[in-house]
């Protein structure tokens, strides 16, 4: 999922999504609706990619990777430590979260 600010900051295109549907859980107040999608591409380190994803508006981040791009790249999820484990180009990549500032 991608931020409304963050596409709209980066000036991203969006298409209309296939499926529009409503969420409740990832911003504060009322429902969301989920009616646009966008094409993000993003890096961590040398781990470049893009990913189709969702626009709407929240507060936790400006880009939530899911279980397509946890399928599409075959990570394993370390939840205890809350790291993320693939293979690109078959060197083993590790990626960890940001501890609270």
């Amino acid at each position: 999922m991608a931020s409304t600010y963050m596409v709209n900051k980066l000036n991203l295109a969006t298409i209309e999504h296939p499926k529009p549907y409503a969420l409740q859980w990832l911003k504060k107040g009322n429902k969301v609706a989920v009616s646009n999608q966008t094409l993000a591409a993003f890096s961590i380190g040398e781990y470049k990619d893009k990913v189709i994803s969702d626009v709407l508006p929240m507060d936790a981040c400006h880009l939530l990777f899911g279980r397509p791009w946890q399928y599409d790249i075959d990570v394993i999820h370390h939840g205890l430590s809350n790291t993320y484990f693939f293979k690109l180009k078959g060197k083993k990549m590790t990626l960890t979260t940001l501890t609270p500032s």
